[in-house]
C-alpha cells in the first residue's frame, strides 16, 4: 500500500555475465548461481517456507489500507465500479511478469533479488544501479509506515480510551517492535504476519458477508462487463490498482533464507498474487455492492469510503475494529519492509557496495542485524525533523515515499522483464520462448506504459501538488547514478589489487 492520504480524511547472488568482480565469483549450487563465494556470509537457512515468503508479500500490500486509499480512489476518480474488472487485468499482468520472474529464480539466489536478477541479464551497472534505486525506496518505504503506525495508534487509543500521546510516542514503540523482529528472523516475523495478515482478511471478509445478507442484489457481474472496465478514467485506475500489489519482490528476497528455495519461491510467488487478486477483487466488489452509486460516495471522500460501509452495515462499533487493524497493518508493512530493506543491505555488504560490517550474521539467529540496526537509524533520520519542528510527517512525507517508491518500483520489475530477455538472446537460460521472452515482453511493455502514466497523472498519484514533491523522483535517479559509481570504482579496484598482486 503506497498511497495513504485518502486515508486521513477520515480521521485526519548475482550471476555476472559481464566481468563479475574478483572478490566476489558465481558459484553454482544445484543449478542455482548464488553469486557468492562458499566462505561469503550467510543467513540462516531453511527458516522460512512458502507460505510464511506469502504472508510475508501480503503484509507489505496491507490490503486492508489499500482498500481504504488506492482501491477507494479508483472507484471515485478512476473507472468505478469497472475498478474489479481491471484488478482481474492487472493480476493477469503480474501473473505474465511471474513468469519471467519465476526463470530467473531458478539461476539466481541473492538476497537482494531485483539486484541479482537485473544483473544476470543486464551486467553489473545496471544491476547495481538497481541495488540502491531498492536500498532506497525500501527504507524509505519502511520509515513511512512507521509514521503511518503510529499515527493511527494515536488515533485509536484516543478514540477507545481518550488518552492521548503524540504520535512519536507510538511510533517508538513501533520502531522497536520493527528492530526486534527483524532482529528475532524471519521465523518468528512471518508468524506475527500470517496473524496481521488473518486479521485484515477476516475484516474484509466479515463485512463482505453482511453487504450479501443485506443486499445480495448489488452483488452485479456486469462489474467485469467491457462498458464498466473501460468507463471513466482507466489509465488513472490502472496506476492504484498495480501499486495495491507493493511487495511483490519479497518472495524472491527470502530465497538464501528458505525450505526448498527455488519451488517455494515459485509456488510463494504465484500463490500470494492469487491471494491477493482474489481478496482485492472480493473486497471492491463488496464495497460497489454497498452502495446504489458507489462512484458518487468514493468521489466526495475516498477515504472514508471503506469505513462508511462499515458503519452503515456493520454499526458503530465497527470504527475502532478497523482503526485498530489499520495500525496492526501499517506495522506488518513497516517490518516486512524493514526485512526486505536489510536483505539488500546485506547483499550490498557482502558484495563490497556497501560497508562490509552490514553482512554480517547474528550468532544465534542468523539475521543482517547490523543492516536491521541501520535500516532502524535511518527510519529515525527521517522522522526525527518532523518531531522537531512539529509537523505532520503522514501529509509531508507520505506522498513524496508514495511517488518515488511507485514509479522506482515499476523500474524495476520492467527491468527484470528485459533482464529475462536479454538473458534468453544471450542462451543464458533454457526455458521457452514463452517463458523467456514472450511473457517477459508483454509484461514489460505493460509495466512501461504504467509507469508512464504515473508520471503523466503524478499528482493525482501522490495527492499532492508540491513542486518539492514533484521532483523527487531526483532522488532514486541519483541513487542509481551513486550505485553506477561505486561499482565502477570497485571493478577498478579489484583490477587493481589483482594486478598488484
Amino acid at each position: 500500500m503506497l498511497r495513504l492520504d485518502p486515508i486521513l480524511s477520515k480521521s485526519h547472488s548475482v550471476w555476472r555475465r559481464c566481468s563479475p568482480t574478483l572478490e566476489e565469483q558465481p558459484v553454482t549450487v544445484e543449478n542455482r548461481t548464488t553469486g557468492v563465494r562458499p566462505e561469503s556470509p550467510k543467513l540462516r537457512q531453511s527458516s522460512i517456507g512458502a507460505v510464511g515468503m506469502i504472508f510475508m508479500v501480503v503484509a507489505a500490500a496491507a490490503p486492508l489500507t489499500a482498500m481504504a486509499s488506492n482501491l477507494s480512489l479508483s472507484l471515485g476518480l478512476g473507472a468505478g465500479r469497472g475498478t474489479v474488472g481491471l484488478l482481474l487485468a492487472v493480476g493477469a499482468l503480474l501473473a505474465l511478469f511471474a513468469v519471467g520472474y519465476s526463470v530467473l529464480s531458478r539461476y539466481v539466489t541473492n538476497a537482494g533479488a531485483y539486484y541479482a536478477f537485473i544483473t544476470f541479464g543486464l551486467g553489473r551497472y545496471c544491476g547495481a544501479a538497481a541495488a540502491f534505486i531498492a536500498t532506497l525506496v525500501y527504507n524509505l518505504a519502511a520509515g513511512g509506515m512507521i509514521a503511518a503506525t503510529g499515527y493511527f495508534a494515536g488515533l485509536t487509543v484516543t478514540s477507545s480510551t481518550g488518552l492521548s500521546a503524540p504520535w512519536y510516542a507510538y511510533g517508538l514503540v513501533a520502531l522497536f517492535i520493527m528492530w526486534f523482529l527483524g532482529i528475532r528472523g524471519v521465523d518468528l516475523a512471518q508468524k506475527v504476519m500470517t496473524v496481521v495478515s488473518l486479521a485484515q482478511f477476516a475484516v474484509i471478509l466479515l463485512l463482505a458477508v453482511v453487504v450479501l445478507a443485506e443486499n445480495p442484489g448489488g452483488w452485479s457481474p456486469d462489474v467485469v462487463a467491457p462498458r464498466n472496465v473501460f468507463h471513466g478514467n482507466v489509465a488513472l485506475s490502472l496506476v492504484f490498482c498495480v501499486l495495491s500489489f507493493a511487495g511483490f519482490e519479497a518472495t524472491a528476497d527470502y530465497g538464501e533464507e528458505a525450505k526448498a528455495g527455488r519451488r517455494s519461491i515459485k509456488i510463494a510467488t504465484y500463490t500470494a498474487l492469487a491471494l491477493l487478486v482474489g481478496i482485492f477483487c472480493f473486497s471492491t466488489w463488496s464495497l460497489v455492492a454497498a452502495f446504489d452509486d458507489v462512484r458518487a460516495v468514493a468521489a466526495k471522500d475516498p477515504g472514508s469510503l471503506f469505513f462508511a460501509a462499515a458503519d452503515q452495515y456493520l454499526g458503530g462499533w465497527s470504527g475502532s475494529l478497523l482503526s485498530a487493524v489499520v495500525t496492526f497493518s501499517f506495522l506488518a508493512s513497516a517490518v516486512a519492509f524493514h526485512n526486505i530493506a536489510t536483505r539488500y543491505m546485506f547483499a550490498l555488504g557482502r558484495a563490497g557496495y556497501l560497508p562490509k560490517p552490514l553482512c554480517k550474521v547474528h550468532d544465534r539467529h542468523g539475521t543482517p542485524y547490523l543492516g536491521s540496526a541501520a535500516q532502524t537509524a535511518v527510519s529515525v533520520a527521517m522522522l526525527v525533523p518532523f518531531v522537531l519542528v512539529g509537523a505532520d510527517p503522514i501529509s509531508n512525507l507520505f506522498p513524496a515515499v508514495s511517488g518515488i517508491t511507485s514509479l522506482s518500483l515499476l523500474a524495476l520489475m520492467t527491468g527484470c522483464c528485459v533482464s529475462v530477455i536479454a538473458a534468453a538472446l544471450r542462451g543464458k537460460v533454457g526455458e521457452s520462448r514463452w517463458e523467456t521472452v514472450a511473457a517477459p515482453a508483454v509484461a514489460g511493455l505493460g509495466l512501461l506504459l504504467t509507469a508512464a502514466i504515473v508520471i503523466m497523472n503524478y499528482q493525482a498519484v501522490t495527492g499532492s501538488d508540491s513542486v518539492i514533491v514533484a521532483y523527487m523522483p531526483v532522488v532514486p535517479a541519483l541513487a542509481g547514478v551513486c550505485g553506477v559509481a561505486i561499482c565502477r570504482r570497485k571493478g577498478e579496484a579489484a583490477l587493481d589489487e589483482h594486478l598488484a598482486g
